[in-house]
């Protein structure tokens, strides 16, 4: 038996989280939407099988939701909930999950063994206004692929020191 859930695993098991290395965030133009509703499966007869929540992610510019999922973490990984910034001189910035070793250097994301079902009509924003995105993702169609995200023409992302904490988001759930 499964629930819907609105992208926050609350009580189910998930992978050891560690902050995301500033170095994984790029400048993005605008805010993702508000999260999706999602049906969170039943937790498949896996050992080790832990949820990692649906999240927003960029692609051709567009913000495309990609689907929770129940994975095994990779052995001596950690993982990095997505993550949405405002600078403090206004300035956006956003850094895909992704699973990362002891080095913070990424780990290819482990297949899913099932996914969520998202809700499918159209995103609302808290005024009311339709969002425009792109089509949900199935993460084993490339929704976590543990890379940074092609955005504003795949520019690279700036180095900067230090390393951002999923509660960091500004208006973004997880």
């Amino acid at each position: 038996m499964g629930a819907w859930a609105i992208a926050c695993g609350g009580s189910l098991p998930h992978p050891p989280y560690i902050q995301q290395p500033s170095t994984a965030l790029v400048p993005v133009l605008v805010e993702p939407p508000p999260a999706r509703l999602e049906y969170v499966p039943a937790r498949p007869d896996v050992k080790g099988a832990v949820w990692i929540d649906g999240e927003w992610s960029l692609r051709r510019e567009r913000w495309a939701w990609t689907l929770g999922r129940w994975v095994v973490t990779p052995k001596g990984a950690s993982y990095s909930p997505w993550v949405f910034v405002r600078g403090s001189d206004g300035t956006l910035q956003f850094a895909p999950g992704a699973f990362w070793d002891a080095d913070k250097k990424p780990v290819r994301a482990p297949v899913p063994l099932v996914e969520a079902k998202a809700s499918s009509g159209a995103v609302v924003d808290p005024e009311g206004a339709t969002e425009s995105t792109g089509r949900t993702r199935r993460a084993s169609m490339g929704g976590d692929v543990s890379a940074k995200p092609a955005v504003d023409g795949g520019a690279a992302p700036q180095e900067k020191e230090g390393d951002v904490d999923a509660s960091a988001r500004d208006g973004a759930a997880r």
